[in-house]
């Protein structure tokens, strides 16, 4: 690979740059950090969600849990920092973009893939010059190609694709547990209060009712999702072929070896490295466009001797 390096003088003969992929990714994405992390275009259902969740614990912590018992707050910050992990891998984890290709593309003799033992044509991108691979759909939010997509999901301001889903799955169950856990605890001070006796505030009260409420909402909604999506994975399937019904293009090895699949292997390794200076072949391409610029502005020796001839037999004519 050092062999395929170029040297930043010899890049700025050919007309070109030292310039960072993150400096010219072609996606809509927000790149943070000057390339260590990249998330999608839409922060600001991202930032909703992280008000509507810091709000609602703040007020638990504040006016339910320190009512019940210390345990309680420390059983809530243990959660609530999980699933805060999961969403922050999932929304500033790359997602599986494909890389764009630079060279022509010959269109007319598509490629072949095989998928369940039958041979499938892939399909060609035109925005990312591609053939894309099964599972690989292009994203309109992000305008990338995204690796195994299953869908765009604002709540997480991201792309969900091959090498973030186990983060977002792992997001909307913990997530899930923690509003259960909310429920539950804010339903079980009111009941303790009716039972012995005891008066509680109005204000802990309404925010007691209205936790409950939001939370229980929040909680069956996001555990049924929980449940759809370990569905899939048991079956090999991501949710934008179970939406347009291409069952039979879902890469099913069973229940178990589809979850280790997405839990247990190795992160794949991102198809871009935005820290990476911009390839050669880009920089190659710069510097013949801007030479074969050069080359239309600069006369031939043709037409500089038909000038000369010109210039000569005007001057003899006068």
């Amino acid at each position: 690979e050092k062999g395929m390096e170029i040297d930043d003088d010899e890049i700025r003969l050919r007309g070109g740059s030292r310039r960072m992929l993150w400096e010219e990714f072609p996606g809509k994405n927000i790149i943070c950090c000057r390339g260590l992390c990249m998330t999608g275009p839409d922060p600001i259902i991202f930032i909703f969600n992280l008000l509507l969740t810091f709000g609602i614990l703040t007020a638990f912590y504040a006016l339910v849990a320190i009512r019940i018992h210390p345990v309680i707050i420390v059983i809530g910050f243990i959660l609530h920092g999980v699933s805060f992990y999961f969403l922050l891998r999932s929304a500033f984890t790359e997602p599986g973009i494909m890389r764009r290709n630079r060279h022509s593309v010959n269109t007319d003799n598509p490629p072949t893939h095989t998928v369940n033992g039958r041979e499938v044509q892939l399909v060609y991108c035109g925005t990312c010059n591609i053939y894309r691979p099964p599972k690989c759909k292009h994203c309109r939010t992000c305008n990338n190609c995204v690796e195994d997509f299953d869908h765009h999901c604002p709540w997480v301001m991201n792309c969900v694709g091959k090498r973030n889903y186990r983060y977002f799955v792992g997001f909307v169950a913990s997530i899930s547990v923690l509003c259960a856990y909310v429920c539950i605890a804010s339903l079980a001070l009111l009941v303790d209060a009716a039972v012995n006796g005891r008066t509680l505030p109005t204000v802990t009260v309404l925010v007691t009712i209205v936790m409950i409420l939001v939370t229980g909402c929040l909680g069956c909604t996001l555990s049924g999702f929980a449940i759809f999506h370990c569905r899939l994975i048991s079956q090999g399937m991501t949710t934008n072929e179970y939406l347009k019904g291409r069952q039979e293009e879902r890469q099913d090895k069973g229940c178990v070896q589809n979850c280790l699949n997405v839990y247990c292997t190795e992160l794949p390794k991102s198809n871009i490295q935005l820290r990476d200076p911009v390839d050669a072949e880009l920089e190659e391409g710069r510097g013949k466009d801007r030479e074969d610029k050069k080359a239309e502005s600069i006369p031939s020796m043709g037409d500089e001797k038909a000038f000369s001839e010109n210039r000569r037999g005007s001057e003899i004519g006068q």
